[in-house]
Protein backbone atom coordinates (compact mmCIF):
# COMPACT_ATOMS: atom_id res chain seq x y z
CA UNK A 1 0.00 0.00 0.00
CA UNK A 2 1.03 3.57 -0.48
CA UNK A 3 2.80 5.16 2.55
CA UNK A 4 0.81 8.60 1.83
CA UNK A 5 1.02 9.75 5.29
CA UNK A 6 -2.77 11.38 4.21
CA UNK A 7 -4.26 8.25 2.93
CA UNK A 8 -7.03 7.13 5.47
CA UNK A 9 -7.81 3.43 6.77
CA UNK A 10 -10.24 2.53 8.99
CA UNK A 11 -11.17 -0.24 11.40
CA UNK A 12 -14.30 -0.58 12.54
CA UNK A 13 -14.56 -2.87 15.65
CA UNK A 14 -18.24 -4.88 15.59
CA UNK A 15 -17.13 -7.45 17.49
CA UNK A 16 -19.99 -6.63 20.48
CA UNK A 17 -22.43 -9.23 21.32
CA UNK A 18 -24.92 -7.55 22.19
CA UNK A 19 -26.74 -9.54 25.01
CA UNK A 20 -28.96 -6.78 26.34
CA UNK A 21 -30.47 -6.45 22.98
CA UNK A 22 -31.99 -9.31 23.96
CA UNK A 23 -31.74 -11.06 20.43
CA UNK A 24 -30.31 -13.70 17.93
CA UNK A 25 -29.53 -10.41 15.60
CA UNK A 26 -26.03 -9.10 16.05
CA UNK A 27 -26.35 -5.66 17.84
CA UNK A 28 -24.97 -3.98 14.67
CA UNK A 29 -27.62 -5.40 12.37
CA UNK A 30 -30.05 -4.00 14.83
CA UNK A 31 -32.05 -0.94 12.48
CA UNK A 32 -31.53 2.53 13.56
CA UNK A 33 -33.98 4.73 10.95
CA UNK A 34 -34.78 2.14 8.92
CA UNK A 35 -31.03 0.92 8.34
CA UNK A 36 -28.89 -1.37 10.52
CA UNK A 37 -26.34 0.65 12.97
CA UNK A 38 -23.54 -0.55 11.22
CA UNK A 39 -24.45 1.30 7.72
CA UNK A 40 -24.28 4.35 9.23
CA UNK A 41 -20.75 3.68 10.30
CA UNK A 42 -19.45 2.00 6.90
CA UNK A 43 -21.09 4.59 5.27
CA UNK A 44 -18.77 7.58 7.25
CA UNK A 45 -15.86 5.49 6.50
CA UNK A 46 -16.69 5.75 2.71
CA UNK A 47 -17.47 9.28 2.58
CA UNK A 48 -14.59 10.43 4.31
CA UNK A 49 -12.80 8.68 1.38
CA UNK A 50 -11.48 5.61 3.36
CA UNK A 51 -8.65 3.23 0.82
CA UNK A 52 -9.67 0.28 2.78
CA UNK A 53 -12.18 -0.47 5.74
CA UNK A 54 -11.54 -2.88 8.14
CA UNK A 55 -14.81 -4.51 10.13
CA UNK A 56 -13.67 -6.46 12.64
CA UNK A 57 -16.55 -9.13 13.86
CA UNK A 58 -16.85 -11.84 16.64
CA UNK A 59 -19.50 -14.15 14.49
CA UNK A 60 -19.61 -11.95 11.97
CA UNK A 61 -21.04 -14.10 9.41
CA UNK A 62 -23.84 -12.50 9.42
CA UNK A 63 -22.02 -8.83 9.23
CA UNK A 64 -20.10 -9.90 6.24
CA UNK A 65 -23.25 -11.77 4.04
CA UNK A 66 -25.31 -7.80 4.96
CA UNK A 67 -22.39 -5.74 3.83
CA UNK A 68 -21.55 -8.36 0.80
CA UNK A 69 -21.17 -6.14 -2.58
CA UNK A 70 -19.48 -2.86 -1.03
CA UNK A 71 -16.55 -2.15 -2.08
CA UNK A 72 -12.91 -1.25 -0.09
CA UNK A 73 -14.07 -3.72 2.75
CA UNK A 74 -12.35 -6.40 3.85
CA UNK A 75 -13.53 -8.71 7.03
CA UNK A 76 -11.70 -10.10 10.23
CA UNK A 77 -12.16 -11.97 13.11
CA UNK A 78 -11.98 -11.62 16.73
CA UNK A 79 -11.96 -14.57 18.51
CA UNK A 80 -11.60 -14.85 21.59
CA UNK A 81 -12.58 -11.31 22.24
CA UNK A 82 -9.40 -9.97 24.77
CA UNK A 83 -10.65 -6.31 24.78
CA UNK A 84 -10.31 -3.20 21.91
CA UNK A 85 -6.36 -3.38 21.74
CA UNK A 86 -7.22 -7.18 20.50
CA UNK A 87 -9.59 -6.46 17.84
CA UNK A 88 -7.10 -3.65 16.04
CA UNK A 89 -4.53 -6.83 16.37
CA UNK A 90 -7.32 -9.32 14.92
CA UNK A 91 -7.35 -6.28 11.54
CA UNK A 92 -3.63 -5.44 11.44
CA UNK A 93 -3.14 -8.23 8.68
CA UNK A 94 -5.21 -6.77 6.39
CA UNK A 95 -3.16 -3.19 6.59
CA UNK A 96 0.13 -4.67 6.69
CA UNK A 97 2.14 -1.94 5.50
CA UNK A 98 -0.07 0.64 5.78
CA UNK A 99 1.81 4.03 6.55
CA UNK A 100 -1.52 6.20 6.56
CA UNK A 101 -3.88 7.50 8.83
CA UNK A 102 -6.21 4.28 11.03
CA UNK A 103 -8.74 5.78 12.24
CA UNK A 104 -10.49 3.57 15.04
CA UNK A 105 -14.70 3.60 14.80
CA UNK A 106 -17.21 1.52 16.35
CA UNK A 107 -20.13 -0.11 15.07
CA UNK A 108 -22.63 0.39 17.61
CA UNK A 109 -21.58 4.17 17.90
CA UNK A 110 -24.16 4.92 15.12
CA UNK A 111 -24.51 9.12 15.40
CA UNK A 112 -21.00 10.10 15.32
CA UNK A 113 -20.61 13.01 12.57
CA UNK A 114 -18.65 13.16 9.55
CA UNK A 115 -18.03 16.76 10.74
CA UNK A 116 -16.52 15.65 14.44
CA UNK A 117 -14.46 12.54 12.12
CA UNK A 118 -13.12 14.57 9.62
CA UNK A 119 -11.89 17.30 12.55
CA UNK A 120 -10.41 14.70 14.98
CA UNK A 121 -8.28 13.29 11.28
CA UNK A 122 -7.40 16.99 10.58
CA UNK A 123 -5.82 18.04 14.01
CA UNK A 124 -4.07 14.62 14.21
CA UNK A 125 -2.40 16.35 10.53
CA UNK A 126 -1.96 19.21 11.85
CA UNK A 127 -0.62 19.00 14.62
CA UNK A 128 1.93 16.49 13.18
CA UNK A 129 0.47 13.58 15.80
CA UNK A 130 1.15 9.83 15.54
CA UNK A 131 -1.82 9.57 17.57
CA UNK A 132 -5.17 11.44 18.51
CA UNK A 133 -8.01 10.20 20.98
CA UNK A 134 -11.60 11.69 20.19
CA UNK A 135 -12.05 13.19 24.00
CA UNK A 136 -15.26 14.25 25.61
CA UNK A 137 -15.01 16.96 28.92
CA UNK A 138 -18.01 16.01 31.16
CA UNK A 139 -19.11 16.42 34.79
CA UNK A 140 -19.85 14.34 36.24
CA UNK A 141 -17.52 11.83 33.98
CA UNK A 142 -18.98 8.53 32.33
CA UNK A 143 -16.99 5.17 33.64
CA UNK A 144 -14.46 5.52 30.86
CA UNK A 145 -10.82 5.81 30.21
CA UNK A 146 -9.14 9.20 31.82
CA UNK A 147 -6.57 11.12 30.09
CA UNK A 148 -3.71 11.89 32.37
CA UNK A 149 -1.93 15.54 31.02
CA UNK A 150 1.30 16.88 32.22
CA UNK A 151 1.87 19.92 33.44
CA UNK A 152 2.22 21.51 30.00
CA UNK A 153 -1.58 19.71 28.81
CA UNK A 154 0.92 16.96 26.96
CA UNK A 155 -1.52 13.52 26.99
CA UNK A 156 0.88 11.27 28.91
CA UNK A 157 -1.15 7.86 28.95
CA UNK A 158 -5.23 6.92 29.22
CA UNK A 159 -6.59 5.30 32.82
CA UNK A 160 -9.50 2.73 32.67
CA UNK A 161 -11.76 3.77 35.21
CA UNK A 162 -11.81 0.31 36.59
CA UNK A 163 -7.66 0.81 37.14
CA UNK A 164 -8.20 4.50 38.26
CA UNK A 165 -7.47 5.74 41.42
CA UNK A 166 -9.67 8.06 43.30
CA UNK A 167 -8.03 11.11 42.28
CA UNK A 168 -7.90 9.91 38.59
CA UNK A 169 -11.63 9.14 38.85
CA UNK A 170 -12.31 12.99 39.41
CA UNK A 171 -11.08 13.83 36.51
CA UNK A 172 -13.42 14.90 33.52
CA UNK A 173 -11.74 14.76 30.42
CA UNK A 174 -12.21 11.00 29.33
CA UNK A 175 -11.70 8.58 26.11
CA UNK A 176 -14.65 8.10 23.91
CA UNK A 177 -12.53 5.18 22.52
CA UNK A 178 -12.39 6.70 18.76
CA UNK A 179 -8.70 7.22 18.10
CA UNK A 180 -6.60 8.07 15.02
CA UNK A 181 -3.13 6.72 14.69
CA UNK A 182 -0.37 6.69 11.79
CA UNK A 183 0.06 3.54 10.47
CA UNK A 184 3.84 3.01 11.10
CA UNK A 185 4.09 3.27 14.84
CA UNK A 186 0.80 1.74 15.57
CA UNK A 187 2.03 -1.55 14.25
CA UNK A 188 5.23 -1.31 15.58
CA UNK A 189 3.29 -0.67 19.47
CA UNK A 190 0.44 -3.08 19.07
CA UNK A 191 2.74 -5.87 20.23
CA UNK A 192 3.82 -3.87 23.45
CA UNK A 193 0.40 -4.43 24.98
CA UNK A 194 -0.11 -6.74 27.69
CA UNK A 195 -3.70 -7.62 29.91
CA UNK A 196 -1.74 -6.42 33.06
CA UNK A 197 -4.87 -4.61 33.89
CA UNK A 198 -8.10 -5.45 35.98
CA UNK A 199 -10.19 -6.86 32.87
CA UNK A 200 -6.93 -9.23 31.81
CA UNK A 201 -7.81 -7.88 28.06
CA UNK A 202 -5.62 -5.58 25.62
CA UNK A 203 -6.30 -2.18 26.03
CA UNK A 204 -6.23 0.49 23.08
CA UNK A 205 -6.09 3.03 25.47
CA UNK A 206 -2.80 1.73 26.63
CA UNK A 207 -1.19 2.83 23.22
CA UNK A 208 -1.34 6.69 24.28
CA UNK A 209 1.49 5.82 27.19
CA UNK A 210 3.39 3.58 25.02
CA UNK A 211 3.89 5.99 22.28
CA UNK A 212 4.65 8.76 24.54
CA UNK A 213 7.16 6.40 26.20
CA UNK A 214 8.52 5.78 23.14
CA UNK A 215 9.11 9.48 21.69
CA UNK A 216 5.96 9.66 19.43
CA UNK A 217 3.38 12.46 19.40
CA UNK A 218 0.38 12.04 21.31
CA UNK A 219 -2.89 14.50 21.34
CA UNK A 220 -6.39 14.69 21.84
CA UNK A 221 -9.29 16.85 20.78
CA UNK A 222 -12.51 17.51 22.54
CA UNK A 223 -15.99 16.33 20.75
CA UNK A 224 -18.22 19.44 20.40
CA UNK A 225 -21.73 17.27 21.02
CA UNK A 226 -21.04 14.31 23.37
CA UNK A 227 -24.04 12.52 23.04
CA UNK A 228 -23.41 11.92 19.21
CA UNK A 229 -20.77 9.14 20.65
CA UNK A 230 -23.59 7.14 22.54
CA UNK A 231 -22.86 3.43 22.04
CA UNK A 232 -25.75 1.87 21.46
CA UNK A 233 -26.18 -1.20 23.91
CA UNK A 234 -29.71 -1.83 24.80
CA UNK A 235 -33.09 -1.51 22.51
CA UNK A 236 -33.75 1.97 24.60
CA UNK A 237 -30.83 2.97 24.02
CA UNK A 238 -31.81 2.34 20.55
CA UNK A 239 -34.96 4.24 20.74
CA UNK A 240 -33.39 7.10 22.42
CA UNK A 241 -31.33 7.93 19.66
CA UNK A 242 -34.28 7.16 17.07
CA UNK A 243 -36.10 9.45 18.96
CA UNK A 244 -33.10 12.28 19.16
CA UNK A 245 -32.77 11.61 15.32
CA UNK A 246 -36.38 12.12 14.68
CA UNK A 247 -36.53 15.70 16.31
CA UNK A 248 -33.88 17.36 14.23
CA UNK A 249 -34.70 15.89 11.17
CA UNK A 250 -32.07 12.96 11.10
CA UNK A 251 -28.30 12.29 11.85
CA UNK A 252 -26.19 15.21 11.15
CA UNK A 253 -22.94 15.55 8.91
Amino acid sequence: MSDTKNQLAVVVLAAGKGTRMKSDLPKVLHPLAGRPMIDWVVDLAQEMGAVKTVVVGHKAEMVQEHLAGRTGLAFALQQPQRGTGHAVMAAAPELVGFAGQVLILYGDVPGLRRSTAQGLVDQQLTQGNDQTVLAIDVDPPPAYGRLILDPAGRLTRIVEERDAGEEEKKITLVSSGIFVFRGTPLWECLPLLSTDNDQNEYYLTDLASIFAQRGYQVGYAVAPDPPELQGINSREELAMMEGRWAATGGKED
